[in-house]
């Protein structure tokens, strides 16, 4: 029976929240709502140029290069919040839909699939990276119905939405990798299949189309400038706690919460074994294949330990451009999808035990086969997948929105989208500013430059993983001399330095100082003719800057709103 409807209903309880909530509901903030969601904001904002004037004093498209071009035109019709919970329903409606087609297609068991979907898509993955993780199920799904030769339409549709939904650097060259060495091995068997080759050049083709550019700096040479990447310190990390760290947890961005599924996938592999000879053919095709991918899992940690190794990183510092910045232990943002396939493959092998193949006659006495009720079956699935579902449950956004409605950010804490953007805030300082915002630019204290930049405002600091390293230069002069106050903030900066902004000795590289904090500034030394060069006129600082005449800067104002997360003090250079 099919029960892929589940999901239809699942997203309306997890979504509800946000209904009820509006734009007082919560999402985690770090890199989603303070960067990634920008790169879509800015494409929408300037539709087909390859400018965007208002981030550290304009930049190339090229350093705000959405993770998903197909949901472009959400933000370009609708409103921000909209088009982001559009964004997030798409996102976890495919990872429903195509994991359970998956493990449907790979088990034959739809109760098993609704399973293993209902879990994966609550995962608190950020939809601001499109189906990179979420979207590997339905690219896994295509490529099975092409092997199969059937269904060439759909799969040819289904990896066109999945090309245009992720970012080659994310997850496309890691989708790419482990379909060419299928092809491969189709080849040495010799049983090649047309439509999987198919398959892989149309995949490509499209990401090729997507990062043109892209392909054009790293082929061509065709950049238009020297990244601030060039300054990028790769650091090595201890091997063995590092591989045992991914192996338990993974990693950045790619939360699979599925510690609680290696041991029972270790035990139904090892029982697997024991019971080999009891097995029939297509369960022990299955065991092979849970074995696979048991190995391809513990492969993708040890290379994220090898990538991240002292002697790899010595190399990669003293290379330069995109071998110095590559991250190939990207292969990690497999991990989602591959723990709970692989457990939904060993589970599917005693789930399906009892069934005789077709052909067979079903077997009894010492050397038989026994038939387990399917209640019993069910207990099973639930027993093992409890300790997960429950972490899921507890980290996954639906939790954090429930927790809201219930108590307000006054009891859990939380900022809301309304309080971290502070539309009303920005606006009140727009008023008292009192001019065209393409006139002058600002600079931020001790808080994002995400709010303004949302709403218009043009700054000299922000947010990108490639603006221009000449730039990262003139900025560097204005908080060099706050740098060496602080060693690590020093080391953020110089050696990384994707945030760009007035980082000090005070609050170190602190972005996010509400205004419940009571922050003040005394002492900073920051170069304002090298500011005032940038463009910059004023500075929205989150504490009170107590020097600020003697350091010449003219106070206009506090302010704050009820519901924003911040309070300003806005100075005038």
């Amino acid at each position: 029976m099919p029960l892929w409807w589940v999901g239809l209903l699942l997203l309306g309880v997890t979504f509800a929240p946000y209904l009820i909530l509006g734009e007082g509901s919560v999402f985690p903030i770090h890199d989603q709502l303070d960067e990634t969601l920008m790169t879509y904001v800015l494409n929408a904002r300037h539709w087909g140029t390859d400018f965007f004037p208002e981030p550290l004093g304009g930049i190339r498209a090229s350093g705000m290069q959405p993770s998903a071009v197909l949901f472009i035109p959400l933000y370009r019709f609708l409103p921000v919040f909209a088009a982001f919970v559009t964004q997030y329903f798409i996102v976890s409606l495919t990872g429903f839909l195509g994991m359970y087609a998956s493990v449907k297609e790979i088990t034959d068991s739809s109760i098993l699939a609704t399973a293993m979907a209902g879990c994966f898509c609550m995962l608190p993955i950020q939809p601001v990276y499109g189906l990179s993780v979420l979207g590997v199920p339905l690219l896994l799904y295509c490529f099975l119905c092409l092997y199969q030769k059937k269904h060439p339409v759909g799969s040819f549709l289904g990896i066109l939405f999945f090309g245009l939904t992720t970012h080659l650097v994310l997850i496309g060259y890691v989708a790419l990798f482990f379909w060419f060495v299928e092809i491969l091995w189709e080849f040495f068997r010799k049983r090649n299949n047309l439509w999987i080759c198919l398959g892989f050049v149309w995949l490509v083709g499209i990401y090729v189309g997507v990062n043109a550019n892209l392909f054009g700096e790293l082929v061509l040479g065709k950049g238009s400038y020297v990244s601030h990447r060039e300054e990028l310190v790769n650091h090595g990390a201890p091997f063995w706690e590092t591989v045992k760290s991914v192996f338990l947890d993974s990693a950045q961005h790619a939360p699979s919460l599925h510690r609680g599924l290696i041991w029972p996938i270790l035990v139904m592999l090892i029982l697997g074994l024991l019971f080999y000879r009891k097995l029939n053919g297509k369960e022990r095709t299955r065991l092979l294949a849970a074995w696979l991918g048991m190995a391809v899992l513990a492969g993708i940690a040890l290379l994220y330990g090898i990538c991240l190794s002292g002697p790899v990183a010595s190399f990669k510092n003293g290379c330069s451009g995109f071998l110095r910045y590559f991250q190939l232990e990207r292969f990690y943002w497999l991990y989602p999808a591959g723990w709970y396939l692989e457990f939904s493959l060993s589970f599917s092998i005693w789930w399906q035990y009892g069934k005789e193949e077709s052909g067979q006659e079903k077997t009894d006495g010492a050397g038989g086969r026994w038939e387990v009720q399917p209640v019993v079956k069910l207990c099973a699935l639930v027993l093992l997948l409890f300790p997960t579902m429950r972490e899921i449950g507890l980290e996954s956004d639906f939790y954090l929105n429930v927790n809201q409605i219930n108590n307000g950010s006054a009891v859990t804490g939380y900022i809301t989208w309304e309080s971290y953007y502070a539309k009303d805030l920005m606006e009140q300082l727009d008023q008292a500013i009192g001019r065209d915002l393409s006139d002058y630019r600002v600079a931020h204290l001790g808080m994002s430059p995400a709010p303004a930049l949302m709403y218009g405002f043009y700054t000299v600091d922000g947010y990108s993983n490639n603006y221009p390293l000449e730039y990262k230069h003139r900025f560097r002069r204005v908080i060099e001399k706050e740098l060496v106050k602080n060693e690590q903030t020093r080391l953020y900066f110089d050696e990384w330095g994707s945030r760009c902004y007035l980082f000090n000795g005070v609050t170190g590289n602190a972005w996010m100082l509400g205004k419940d904090q009571n922050i003040s500034y005394e002492g900073l030394q920051f170069d304002l003719d090298a500011l005032r060069k940038l463009g910059c006129e004023y500075i929205f600082s989150a504490g009170e800057i107590l020097d600020s005449t003697k350091m010449g800067l003219d106070f206009l104002g506090y302010y704050e709103t009820d519901t924003s997360y911040w309070g300003v003090w806005l100075y005038q250079l």
